[in-house]
Parts: C-alpha cells; sequence; structure tokens
C-alpha cells in the first residue's frame, strides 16, 4: 500500500471528498505559478522567444528601418510648416538628438529589452517569498469537518477557479510580452514624427513598462495577501466550547483567502497602470 493512501483515506473520512483534491489542485498550481513568476519570456517559453528572436523581430526590424525615413521626414515637413512656430536652432537639435536616439533603439533595442526582463523577473523572486498556501485545518476538530462535509463542493469550485484564474493571468502576460516584442521596432520611428505622431511610440513604451513590471505588483499581492489573511485571528475563540469550532472559520478563512488572491493578481495591472500612471 502506498504511504500516501491511508493519510488521504483519513482526509476524505474526516474532511470529505472534496477537501483533498482541493488541496493538491490548489498547491499544484501555486507552485507553478511562483515558478513562472521568476522566469524571463526567454526562459518561459524557448522555442516561442526563439521564433519571436530569429523570425518575428527581423521582420518587424526592416519594416522599421524602412519607415525611419518616412517618419523623419514627416516631423522635418510638420516642423517646417508650422508657421506659428519658427524653425529655431533648438528645434534642430531636438530633432538630431531623436534621430540618435532612435538609431541606438534599433541597433540595441532587442538587447536592452531582454535586460528588462531579467530585471522584473529577479524583482518578482525577490519579493514573492511565498509558499503554496496551507489551508489553516492544522487542528483538527468539529467545525472543520462540518465546513468541509457541508461547504467541500463550494470550496472544490474556488480552488479550481481561483487557481486557474492566475495562472491564466501569468500565461496572458507572457503573449502581451511576446507581442510587445515584436511590435518594438514599428513604433520606435514614430518618435521622430513631430509632436502628435510620437505619441505611438510613447504609447507602447508605457504598455511594455506595465507589462514587463506587473509581475512584480502580482508578486508582491500574492506575498502581502496570503500574510494578512494567515494573521486573521477573527475566528479564535478561548472558550473551550466555541475553541472546538475553530476549524470551521480556518477553513472559511482559507476560502477567503484564495478569493483574495485571485483578485488580487487579477487587478495588479489596474493597480500598476494608475499608481505609475502608465
Amino acid at each position: 500500500m502506498p504511504d500516501w493512501l491511508p493519510d488521504f483515506l483519513n482526509s476524505n473520512l474526516l474532511y470529505g471528498p472534496f477537501y483533498q483534491i482541493s488541496s493538491a489542485i490548489w498547491n499544484i498550481v501555486m507552485t507553478v505559478c511562483t515558478g513562472i513568476m521568476t522566469t524571463t519570456p526567454q526562459g518561459f517559453s524557448v522555442d516561442t522567444w526563439e521564433y519571436v528572436q530569429t523570425e518575428l523581430y527581423p521582420w518587424a526590424l526592416a519594416i522599421g528601418v524602412m519607415s525611419m525615413d518616412l517618419f523623419i521626414m514627416i516631423g522635418f515637413f510638420r516642423a517646417v510648416g508650422n508657421f506659428k512656430e519658427n524653425m529655431t536652432l533648438e528645434l534642430m537639435i531636438e530633432v538630431f538628438i531623436k534621430i540618435v536616439i532612435l538609431n541606438v533603439l534599433m541597433v540595441s533595442g532587442l538587447r536592452i529589452i531582454k535586460t528588462l526582463f531579467k530585471a522584473a523577473s529577479a524583482m518578482a523572486g525577490m519579493a514573492v517569498m511565498v509558499e503554496p498556501p496551507a489551508f489553516f485545518t492544522d487542528d483538527v476538530d468539529v467545525g472543520s469537518v462540518i465546513f468541509y462535509w457541508i461547504f467541500g463542493f463550494f470550496y472544490f469550485i474556488v480552488a479550481i477557479v481561483c487557481a486557474f484564474l492566475i495562472l491564466l493571468t501569468l500565461y496572458g502576460r507572457y503573449i502581451k510580452l511576446y507581442t510587445l516584442v515584436v511590435t518594438f521596432p514599428l513604433a520606435m520611428p514614430t518618435i521622430t514624427g513631430s509632436r502628435g505622431v510620437e505619441g505611438t511610440a510613447y504609447a507602447w513604451v508605457k504598455s511594455f513598462l506595465s507589462n514587463t513590471f506587473e509581475i512584480v505588483i502580482i508578486a508582491l499581492a500574492m506575498a502581502i495577501t496570503g500574510r494578512i489573511t494567515a494573521g486573521v485571528s477573527v475566528f479564535v475563540t478561548d472558550s473551550g466550547v466555541l475553541n472546538m469550532f475553530d476549524g470551521f472559520g480556518q477553513a472559511l478563512n482559507s476560502t477567503i483567502y484564495m478569493i483574495l488572491m485571485a483578485v488580487s493578481v487579477k487587478g495588479a495591472p489596474t493597480f500598476l497602470n494608475k499608481t505609475f500612471n502608465l
């Protein structure tokens, strides 16, 4: 008989059929998520990154290089045709500075992007410091048994939905990052297109920073949410009779934990955008 089988059977007898399954799914998915958060797009999917780097990015870079002169001419003629502002030396210097910056970005853009990816992953690894959350049922009592037998199926649904919502949020981030890498050479040439046109390049930069560093906010949200919920002692009592039902409160606490973590992770990008005006 496997070593884990007695524990599994005992848990089913105490908590019903759903607790052990919910606990296993939640812990497995959370372990995967904590690993994903510290992985760069280069390491998340090597095949996808190779496809983006060797096929899609060179194609987009070729289009971007061909459009550089077009946007430079657009910026120049818009400046010359603006009779409200004279063509001054300061304006010419500004144009040349933008051209130099654009050339540096087009040559070293991918290297800069990969450096920022590594920085975001390292920051997330330092911020997360979270283990797969315990379900606060260390003490088996009447309350925990009642909760899992009555609300076990609801608990199972919450664990499944919240765990995979967090996982899909993290997976979706990488898809956006791969797409942003491809669109980088297409957006940057607009920086020389004078005021109005250059907003496209600035919008790309904001979107890139938001999607790259949102993983740090997600890691912080997961770590803080776990510690806040684990420290809640509303349901703990010194009464001898009520102490027998502490497990009910702990089980309810773990349900709140999963919901709060999923909501916090899902709302992390919005929080980042509003906080840093991205």
